[in-house]
């Protein structure tokens, strides 16, 4: 098998927030990073980081597309 090139950092990044969305959702995933350090990391610091060169609208874009495919049942 050959080996893969590291990353860069931001894709990195990206590829594992779209992973945690699509697993935690939006709101888990926000709370999953929050709290990676132990509150460590500064969340402002953290989405300039995530989100960086996207607009609002690519944003929320991406969300309902992952909310689309990764609906969760609502409990009864």
């Amino acid at each position: 098998m050959a080996k893969r090139k590291p990353l860069p950092q931001r894709d990195l990044f990206q590829l594992g927030w779209k992973a945690l969305v699509a697993e935690l959702g939006v709101a888990d995933a926000t709370r999953f990073i929050t709290r990676l350090r132990d509150g460590e990391q500064n969340y402002t610091e953290l989405r300039k980081t995530l989100f960086a060169g996207k607009t609002l609208d690519e944003l929320y874009d991406e969300m309902k597309a992952v909310e689309r495919t990764h609906r969760r049942p609502r409990p009864r």
